[in-house]
């Protein structure tokens, strides 16, 4: 299973299958508010139709404890919670999926102009695009494992339950320098902003659990509240 090939792919908004109305029922606009479905259309038609959306990942051997994730020289503190998700796992996909550039630069032209409301569905527009993207690239994970006989987990990130954001620096060490175009700041968070980061584990006999919202401790979860449940 050794793949120590990093691969690169880029996605098209408009295969990622999102609609005005999945925007509106996570923001919770009615049909009071048809301004502001105009205003997602025209984003999503036009304006963020140009989005540079791209992602990638590397499969590496892994050794597991009991709250560890061991890869080459370094040991990530995953916490049990998560490390017993990668239970069975003989391989991890270290892998990162971003919107690009262009939904910060929206915000921040937003932001300037006072336009709150529209700030913030691009927002979270822009929390959906980076979710569906990297919802692709699972898949494309899943079928090259499948073809080799093996299985896949759910995806976690760095921030979600007791694994520490900063062990991001860790994980982009296996990755190309500028990988997809993201970097870390000093407190290891990612930008562009709308970019995602993880583990995914490899293996015979690793299970894959549909929906995880049981086990899940985030906060702000997009669709903890929402029938598209992840």
């Amino acid at each position: 299973m050794d793949n120590l090939k990093t691969k690169h792919f880029t996605f098209q908004l408009k295969d990622l299958e999102i609609s005005v109305e999945l925007i509106e029922e996570l923001a919770r606009i009615d049909d009071s508010m048809p301004e502001y479905s105009r205003f997602l259309k025209e984003e999503i038609d036009s304006t963020l139709s140009l989005s540079q959306i791209e992602g990638g990942y590397t499969i590496l051997p892994a050794q597991l404890d009991q709250n560890t994730i061991h890869i080459g020289d370094h040991c990530f503190n995953v916490g049990k919670s998560i490390a017993n998700k990668f239970t069975n796992s003989t391989h991890i996909a270290i892998f990162t999926c971003t919107t690009g550039p262009l939904i910060s630069d929206r915000l921040k032209e937003l932001n300037s102009q006072g336009l709150i409301l529209e700030a913030y569905l691009i927002d979270l527009l822009g929390s959906v695009m980076v979710e569906k993207a990297m919802d692709k690239l699972q898949a494309i994970i899943e079928a090259e494992c499948t073809s080799k006989g093996v299985n896949i987990t759910n995806r976690y990130s760095p921030g979600y339950m007791n694994w520490d954001v900063k062990e991001q620096k860790d994980l982009f060490a296996f990755l190309p320098e500028n990988f997809c175009g993201i970097k870390l700041n000093e407190s290891c968070l990612m930008t562009p902003v709308k970019s995602v980061s993880g583990f995914i584990g490899i293996g015979e006999k690793v299970r894959f659990i549909k929906h995880a919202c049981q086990s899940c401790n985030s906060t702000n979860c997009l669709y903890r509240n929402s029938k598209n449940h992840c």
